[in-house]
């Protein structure tokens, strides 16, 4: 009965679905989640994405320090990568538009999009309060 148990742990630790694994990976060119249409350039994604932003995201990220944004590349980031299509291989275009004409990693055109994203609040927020303002 002990041997029965401990075989039965031991697949429950390694079955994918009850270990918590993963999002399985993409089916190559599918993108069930993805914006449409798809847009292809850095300047494009961030014109989309700051439209669509709440205000208490917004907030956060005019709080959060530039280099800080790396924390944000689980949840943010792969929010991007799934509705830029950029991990199924469905939009080179725009991986190699943030990536200076190569093909990157996903993972590093969403960090540049989301850069882009934080730097187009920053300008924005400066023309709307400029330094010195305290209202």
């Amino acid at each position: 009965m002990r041997r029965s148990i401990c075989i039965l742990l031991v697949l429950a630790t390694l079955s994918p679905g009850l270990a918590g694994a993963a999002d399985p990976p993409p089916t190559p060119g599918s993108c069930p989640r993805a914006l449409k249409p798809l847009p292809r350039s850095v300047n494009a994604s961030v014109d989309r994405i700051v439209k669509g932003i709440t205000p208490k995201w917004r907030d956060t990220l005019l709080k959060t320090k530039r280099e800080d944004l790396v924390q944000y590349q689980t949840t943010w980031g792969k929010g991007i990568r799934d509705s830029l299509c950029l991990l199924a291989g469905g939009n080179d275009q725009l991986l190699r538009d943030a990536c200076n004409g190569e093909l990157c990693h996903p993972d590093d055109a969403s960090m540049v999009i989301m850069e882009s994203v934080w730097d187009r609040l920053q300008s924005v927020k400066k023309v709307l309060r400029p330094p010195g303002d305290k209202t």
